[in-house]
């Protein structure tokens, strides 16, 4: 790693001995976690593809520049042959680095046999680990390869026989209260025990070896569906204003219960791991407030979101603390899953996986002592709210440790006459708060003493703003009156950007305002990112996108909520293009280059932009009703809005003028430690990626992030991609130098 580290801010960064992939430092070094993950057989990265425009005046290329690694099944030059001991033929293209046998549906206990004339365990000794067959087999649970998952292969006569290797059982346990603090239940989701494929709906098992024992030249993915006795619960996952995780799904019928689950990949044992974190009957749930000590529910303590933290044992600050070793931190995120699994009693559903750390990874889990402790050395006793810091620690379901404005509540404030006045200091955004006490003030010194802080800590408060969950999938109303999805690409008049079909597909519809997608085509289609995926990169990277607020799934399809009607969102859009196009012919020329149009532009929108404070105030974890122009293009760019919005709409708004102009760009989003959720550019420029934040730049030096590496974003401005911002398989692509 380069001796630039980020000082005492744990959390994700460039790995600079890899272009394109990020390695987690602790506080207080580099561990062995990276993201992507390290898999032998990872796809090449592809170049970006370019937006389709329409025809410029600067005469740019019209149509799309192919890349290089795309594997939908409906392209052409496809390969098939056969595969001893294997149904049917593979799939494949030159380029591919997979070849892909036909989807197979099979029960729980089903097994696959591979001929070998090899020995498998001798093997995998050779290789130093007998139980790690990872040379040979590998299993997923998602199309991308990203999640490992648990596989048992047994060898005789020649054959392997290859099988699931879930845990059967999961047992549910809680605090719930102090006379009774320990409530259990135990879950056998498959009785029989061995060789059970787990509570996913499917599986994708890779093959590496041929008969032989050689590497085949491309290893071949097998797609499994597993059988289920109930229907597997469609869900979507939202953020309460104070942080708190909100599931909800459809009801299933026949179903009594439902789980919630986390699931996690336990690398030094090779099994991925299913927890029972909640149970409820109704079709919705949130993790409970509840004292760490006695389990009484409470509404204000020092954790939330119990249950859902994606790592294990030692968060970075206990690890900074001291006390453990750098071995103990486990914050490789990307291998964590959330779902739900319906149940009638005995039979279960099967589930579908979320992405924790897409959904949730930022989201508040405790306060810090460690930090605590630092940031407030002599106790919390404090003679004036002037010595009180307006930054707020937090340690996040990730493991990281943030910050978020602090705010003290008026109407919460105890004490007095002959004692200290007690005071909530609380995390902006979350529901975590501990007491301060002040000393020695009248009730009214204390009422101003609380403005004037609340006042202070607002205005040193970053100008961040992204909502923690900007892609929402909600459950479907019974009721819900369906309009017929759309099952093309609509032509638009406005740039489409992607990264692969799908996205751009749906792109294309939403800019359409389409109020329905049919996704059934692409959803499991070899080589296509997830949905959530796919949709995450559509509504960052196409800033004629206007108004979106959400999706609801049901039956292969996706349903859209968005702010404006469709003739409010066809003026907007085009009065956007006006001016984007406008602004474009009046600050740069012909014979400009990349960089020069770069920093023209970003000098010409700071100077009619204004960052939207109100709309900042009451974002929290959403987007508010009397704010809707602050996250996206037409914030900024119109007059109508008096040229205001947050990070996100800075962003759109660059990627929309450098678009128009033919320089690429890509809208990226990620969390600021000492700030919270944010949105920022990166523009190719002589054939490299650098960052642009143009929000930042929007202060007293307007160049200060203009066209930098990742690694210059030092200091306060420390930050970390997401991964919600482009199809995770992509995102190496846009590494800095």
């Amino acid at each position: 790693m380069s001796d630039n580290t980020p000082a005492a801010h744990p959390g994700w960064y460039p790995d600079t001995t890899a272009p394109g992939r990020q390695r987690y430092w602790d506080g207080a070094q580099w561990t062995n976690h990276y993201y992507p993950p390290l898999h032998p057989y990872a796809a090449p990265a592809a170049p970006p593809v370019k937006p389709t425009t329409r025809p410029r005046r600067r005469g740019l290329l019209v149509g799309l520049v192919a890349g290089g690694t795309a594997m939908a099944l409906g392209l052409t030059a496809f390969l098939v042959w056969g595969l001893p001991g294997q149904p049917g033929g593979l799939v494949t293209e030159d380029d591919w680095d997979y070849a892909y046998a036909p989807a197979q549906e099979v029960e729980h206990d089903h097994s696959f046999t591979f001929p070998a004339d090899y020995d498998l365990r001798a093997m995998a000794a050779a290789n130093g680990d007998e139980f790690d067959l990872s040379f040979a087999f590998e299993l997923f649970t998602d199309a991308a390869l990203t999640r490992n998952t648990s596989l048992r292969a047994n060898q005789w006569q020649g054959e392997i026989e290859v099988s699931g290797n879930t845990l059967p059982s999961a047992t549910y346990y809680r605090l719930s209260g102090s006379e009774s603090p320990i409530t259990t239940r135990e879950f056998q989701f498959n009785p029989a025990g061995m060789g059970f494929w787990g509570l996913h709906a499917e599986y994708f098992l890779v093959q590496k070896l041929d008969a032989s024992g050689e590497p085949l030249e491309k290893p071949v993915v097998h797609p499994i569906t597993i059988e289920s006795a109930l229907p597997t619960p469609e869900v979507g996952y939202s953020t309460s204003d104070d942080g708190t995780l909100q599931v909800e799904w459809r009801p299933v019928p026949g179903a009594t219960e439902y789980l919630i689950t986390v699931s996690s990949w336990q690398n030094e044992s090779h099994r991925r791991d299913v927890e029972v974190v909640g149970i409820t009957t109704e079709t919705a749930w949130s993790p409970p407030m509840h004292d760490v000590f006695t389990g009484e529910e409470v509404a204000v303590d020092i954790l939330q979101n119990d249950g859902l933290s994606t790592y294990r044992l030692w968060s970075a600050d206990e690890v900074a603390g001291g006390g453990t070793t750098v071995n103990a931190l486990d914050n490789d995120t990307t291998q964590y899953e959330y779902g739900v699994v319906a149940t009638d009693g005995n039979a279960f559903s099967s589930l579908q996986p979320t992405d924790a750390n897409g959904v949730a990874a930022s989201l508040p889990h405790e306060i810090p002592l460690r930090s605590r402790k630092e940031q407030f050395p002599n106790g919390q006793s404090v003679t004036s709210l002037d010595d009180l810091s307006t930054r707020f620690f937090f340690t996040s379901l990730d493991g990281a440790t943030r910050q978020t404005s602090a705010h003290i509540d008026p109407e919460t404030v105890t004490g007095g006459t002959s004692s200290p006045w007690r005071l909530n200091y609380i995390g902006r955004g979350t529901a975590l708060a501990w007491p301060v006490y002040l000393e020695g003030a009248t009730r009214a010194e204390v009422d101003e003493q609380i403005a004037q802080f609340n006042d202070r800590a607002t205005a040193e408060a970053p100008t961040t703003g992204m909502p923690a969950i900007t892609v929402v999938a909600e459950a479907v109303d019974e009721d819900f009156d369906q309009p017929t999805p759309s099952t093309t690409a609509p032509d638009v008049d406005y740039p489409v950007t992607g990264s692969n079909e799908f996205t751009e597909y749906l792109a294309a519809n939403l800019i359409a305002r389409e109020d329905a997608i049919d996704v059934s085509d692409y959803e499991n289609r070899v080589g296509m990112p997830a949905l959530d995926d796919a949709l995450g990169e559509a509504v960052y990277q196409n800033p004629y996108i206007i108004g979106f607020r959400g999706f609801n799934y049901r039956d292969g399809a996706i349903y859209i909520t968005y702010v404006h009607d469709p003739a409010e969102t066809a003026r907007l859009q085009a009065e956007v293009a006006a001016v984007v196009e406008a602004a474009v012919a009046s600050e740069t020329t012909p014979e400009m280059g990349d960089v020069q149009i770069a920093e023209a532009l970003n000098t010409w929108l700071i100077e009619v932009a204004e960052y939207d404070t109100p709309a900042f105030e009451n974002s929290l974890f959403g987007y508010p009703d009397d704010f809707h122009h602050a996250w996206d293009a037409s914030g900024v760019l119109l007059a109508e809005n008096d040229n205001l919005g947050v990070c996100a709409s800075y962003a759109a708004a660059y990627k929309a003028l450098l678009d128009e102009a033919g320089v690429e760009s890509v809208v990226v989003s990620g969390d600021v430690f000492d700030g919270g959720r944010h949105a920022w550019n990166k523009v190719r420029v002589e054939g490299q990626w650098l960052a642009v934040d143009p929000t930042w730049n929007d202060g007293p030096d307007p160049s200060a992030y203009l066209l930098i590496t990742d690694a210059e974003f030092t200091g306060s401005a420390l930050r970390a991609e997401g991964v919600d911002w482009m199809a995770d398989m992509r995102i190496p692509d846009y590494a800095t130098p």
